[in-house]
């Protein structure tokens, strides 16, 4: 309208003879994969037969299953890109723990190559260390464990992650019977000899002496 910021509809036409677009350049794969985000986040092996009915479903478009293929693939790196950036900084995470809450107790395994200890590695390898396990212990966990009954609790669970592993824990219970975490770690795999580094760390940690007098429940 003149003289105006506003627009007046005047006519429609509801009548076209154009025909329908199933194939929309504009939502290309990079572009789905971010839609898809979540979804391909809660389950990583997603048919490629349910992406291409949701984006019928949804838009009324049309997918290939070479397109419906990239679109998890870029899904995919996005997320496993994520989660190995984060891995990077396992190493500062320790060391500001260890800044911002003194007494703590934090132990950090990784995997390193066996041309690490080479002289000459070959060119080409990967000489970056792999995280194997992580332990962690608060120390405002352990005071207030001090106070607690003389029990520990122990279980053990799988993550549901693209990278895997099993997270162990420890834990209390305190006077108004509710629980207290103690100590928790990340490792590979729920195996005897990871039991046994998570416990050796929990015994240095809380005292051998003092620790032998407690109680052990596994599993509920």
């Amino acid at each position: 309208m003149k003289h105006e910021r506003s627009w007046q509809l005047k006519s429609c036409n509801n009548k076209h003879n154009c025909s329908r677009e199933l194939k929309i350049g504009i939502m290309h794969a990079k572009w789905l994969s971010k839609v898809f985000l979540n979804k391909i986040a809660e389950n990583p092996k997603i048919k490629l037969t349910t992406l291409m009915r949701k984006a019928y479903t949804k838009w009324n478009v049309e997918l290939t299953k070479s397109k419906a293929s990239r679109i998890r693939q870029f899904a995919l790196d996005e997320l496993q890109g994520t989660y190995v950036e984060q891995y990077r900084r396992l190493y500062d995470y320790c060391h500001e723990i260890l800044r911002t809450i003194p007494g703590s107790s934090v132990h950090l395994k990784v995997q390193r190559p066996p041309e690490f200890a080479s002289e000459r590695p070959m060119s080409g390898v990967d000489l970056r260390p792999r995280f194997e396990r992580i332990y962690v212990m608060l120390d405002a966990c352990r005071r207030s464990f001090m106070a607690c009954r003389p029990m520990i609790g122990l279980d053990g669970c799988f993550l549901k992650t693209p990278c895997g592993g099993w997270l162990l824990t420890a834990m209390g219970w305190d006077p108004n019977d509710q629980i207290l975490p103690i100590a928790y770690a990340v490792v590979e795999a729920e195996t005897k000899d990871s039991w046994t580094w998570f416990l050796q760390h929990l015994c240095d940690d809380l005292g051998v002496d003092k620790i032998r007098t407690y109680t052990f429940m596994a599993d509920q």
